[in-house]
């Protein structure tokens, strides 16, 4: 039933006000010795909060993105030049507004006095000839329980008599919201059979879907409880229950429910709105006023049958029991159909980009920053591994905003704003200044080696004309590398610190699509000049390099980056007798990790990872759904063999979740230096100027529930290799390997991960 769960909100409602009335009090003493700018800055960093409170949490604000920007947009200005406390609020106010909810509204933090006498009850049970009066208000205090019960004995022998009954659930001058609980028990002798009742709906975040339209991972669905129902008692039941309510009055469900089956109507002094059922939350804005939120709506519409204006004075005359006696003389209408029909479900829409806006206004700008702080707040999975907490971020990232002088500073600030996640997935494009200040990647790796940047792999030959493994490159275009690496490293995101050194010194390698960049460079036989075309990624030809071959001493090599899924039977049926299988992790894999597993199971069913989707909405900030990765049995050959796999920063996201599963399937021994520390399905948001942003949206931990993050693959065999080893064309990591696979297998304990 819905009492216990009105009297728990009702409970945490009132703790609430009196945690925050004690800190709103700080707020205001401290506000009025803030300087204005220090004000201005407070009130615009509470805004930028609320709005995304609502924009995440809201019933409705979900299907609504572009108008809730544009009410962003207008309040923004009025919060900043607000002179007082209440124009503050109203700009709030104004806000809140565009989501036509009554309900979410500012409000005084604490409410106003009740002025004038208090109304004048009837008594708990009259009759106005064979119409039945409850005025329940006489159940308030502390002797309310034992007068229900007294009422309820002959409440049944009274309900056979009643053609109607009018139930006053008026509560202005009294207590707001009161009743709640005292409604259904009530009901039960009141209506005939079940009386099904449709609950409270809440949005419910599973990740955060992708804001752009694609179709991805995580969704965004309305949770609806199953209905309650209330079962009559026995006897004969009046026609028609009509319920007498007013702004201050909490509704209970069952009262939509009657009203759906043409069964009661509501007479309402004053304006009605979905406070009076629904869950809400407080958001502080301080000065002494705080934000309602509704955090659900009800299932079936709340609308009077007859409304009144809310009366001016509570004695004299009383024109909604006039109204209510009046309906309930008549013979019971028809249900209406509106009544009876569901909310509509709101759909999901997707997020304006602004495209046209590559330097948005101000406003615009801010709001960038609200969206960015925001999404990052719900759904991006590893707050608690940055280095310090995101609540603090929001001031200083709304002033580099503010200050950003062009659309050039613009989309570095949000570059630099990703670099705070400390996540390799982190970061913006789209934008043509980003593609500008970034470039084009060409096709090399580059690594630090003993403090230079050193060349460890080419993907294609004919974009690095004269350029070999092992060339240590000092200049590009003239400039030292390092100089050009330290322009983009605040802007690079990244998990740890050796990744971030290996990718800023490879975007220093970056240019204008197709450009050539001249690279001084120090070889083998000493300095040389050696040109790198920077050709996409995506131009690139097809490898010919095969994906797997057998090499000496019968131990097979697998190329991980070059492996396609089709191939993954032939190799194995290739290498099946091999001793050991080198797996070459150093690359992004190809989706083949599924269909390696099950030659490997030998052990049984068992989680090699975990997942931890953070979930959000209505309820709470943030949880969590706990997802597995499992190896399972299959009937494919089974592999014998010993496997050692080949890591460094180059193995990243699906290599790490590869790795992850050889571990747990094969207890593969790694091979090298620390992976790129970065695993998760990625989520991404839209911002204005067109710029994307991507961040991982859920953890991957180990099978045993370890962190990867920020952690990465730890090598069991440390290795890495040597400016002279490349210069001479030897793969070290890999004829480390070799030599492990012919050694003899030692004794070892099973692996933690078992």
């Amino acid at each position: 039933m819905m009492t216990s769960r009105w009297l728990r909100w009702v409970s945490l409602l009132c703790l609430g006000a009196l945690l925050l009335t004690g800190d709103a009090g700080a707020q205001a003493a401290s506000t009025t010795t803030s300087s204005p700018e220090a004000l201005r800055a407070e009130r615009r960093v509470r805004l930028v909060k609320l709005w995304g409170d609502v924009r995440f949490r809201h019933p409705r604000a979900f299907s609504m993105p572009a108008e809730w920007d544009a009410a962003f947009l207008s309040a923004l200005p009025k919060v900043e030049a607000a002179r007082d406390a209440e124009s503050y609020a109203a700009a709030v106010q104004g806000m809140l507004a565009a989501l036509g909810d009554p309900a979410t509204r500012v409000e005084p933090e604490t409410p106003p006095a009740v002025s004038g006498p208090a109304p004048t009850l009837r008594a708990l049970k009259s009759w106005e000839k064979d119409v039945l009066v409850l005025d329940l208000r006489n159940l308030l205090g502390e002797k309310g329980q034992a007068s229900l019960q007294e009422l309820e004995a002959t409440l049944d022998a009274d309900a056979a008599k009643a053609r109607a009954v009018v139930l006053d659930l008026r509560m202005r001058g009294l207590k707001r919201y009161g009743l709640a609980w005292m409604v259904a028990p009530v009901l039960s002798h009141l209506v005939d059979g079940e009386l099904r009742v449709p609950g409270l709906r809440s949005l419910r975040h599973n990740g955060l879907r992708q804001q752009d339209g694609m179709q991805g991972f995580y969704r965004s669905e309305f949770s609806v409880p199953t209905d309650d129902v209330i079962t009559g008692t026995p006897g004969k039941k009046p026609a028609l229950l009509v319920f007498l309510v007013d702004g201050d009055s909490a509704i209970d469900l069952s009262v939509l429910a009657l009203r759906a089956r043409g069964k009661a109507l509501l007479v309402a002094e004053g304006p009605l709105d979905d406070g009076a059922m629904n869950n809400q939350d407080d958001v502080p804005l301080g000065e002494g006023y705080r934000a309602l939120m509704s955090m659900d709506e009800p299932v079936l519409p709340l609308e009077a049958d007859v409304s009144r204006p809310a009366r001016v004075r509570l004695e004299g005359p009383d024109e909604g029991m006039r109204q209510a006696l009046l309906l309930a003389s008549r013979p019971p209408p028809k249900p209406k159909a509106s009544a009876a029909l569901p909310r509509p479900t709101p759909p999901w829409r997707q997020e304006p980009n602004y495209q046209d806006a590559l330097y948005p206004s101000r406003e615009l700008r801010l709001l960038a920053g609200a969206k960015l702080w925001t999404v990052v707040r719900f759904f991006f999975a590893y707050q608690e591994l940055m280095d310090q907490p995101w609540e603090g971020r929001l001031p200083g990232l709304l002033e580099k905003l503010e200050s950003a002088k062009d659309a050039k500073a613009y989309v570095l600030a949000l570059a630099e704003a990703t670099t705070w996640l400390q996540d390799a997935h982190a970061m913006v494009r789209g934008h043509p200044e980003l593609q500008r200040f970034f470039g084009t990647i060409p096709p090399v790796w580059v690594t630090d080696l003993d403090g230079k940047a050193v060349v460890v792999g080419i993907t294609d030959a004919a974009s690095a004309p004269g350029l070999a493994l092992g060339d240590v490159i000092e200049k590009v275009d003239g400039e030292p590398i390092d100089a050009r690496a330290r322009r983009f490293a605040p802007y690079v995101a990244t998990s740890l610190a050796s990744y971030h050194r290996d990718l800023t010194l490879l975007i220093a390698l970056g240019g204008e699509a197709g450009s050539t960049a001249v690279l001084g460079v120090r070889g083998a036989q000493g300095p040389k000049e050696a040109k790198l075309i920077r050709t996409p990624r995506r131009n690139l030809p097809p490898s010919k390099a095969e994906s797997y071959r057998l090499l000496e001493g019968n131990i097979g090599l697998v190329d991980l980056g070059k492996l396609e899924v089709q191939e993954v039977p032939a190799m194995f049926e290739k290498l099946k007798d091999t001793r050991g299988i080198v797996f070459d992790l150093r690359a992004y894999p190809r989706g083949t990790m599924w269909a390696l597993g099950p030659y490997f199971d030998v052990k049984g069913s068992r989680p090699f990872a975990w997942y931890l989707r953070p979930v959000s909405g209505a309820a709470s900030n943030i949880g969590w759904v706990k997802y597995v990765d499992w190896l399972r049995e299959s009937d494919v050959p089974k592999y014998r063999g010993r496997t050692v796999t080949l890591i460094d920063s180059r193995t990243i996201s699906h290599a790490e979740h590869t790795g992850l599963m050889l571990k747990a399937a094969a207890d593969t021994v790694f091979l090298g230096s620390a992976t790129a520390g970065t695993n998760g399905d990625v989520t991404q948001a839209v911002l204005p100027g067109d710029v994307t942003f991507y961040f991982t949206g859920q953890q991957v931990l180990h099978g045993d529930g370890r962190q990867l993050q920020r952690k990465g693959l730890e090598p069991d065999v440390k290795l890495r290799p040597t400016v002279a080893g490349l210069q001479a064309g030897r793969d070290e990591l890999l004829e480390r390997a070799v030599q492990l696979l012919r050694q003899e297998p030692a004794q070892k304990p099973a692996a933690s991960n078992r």
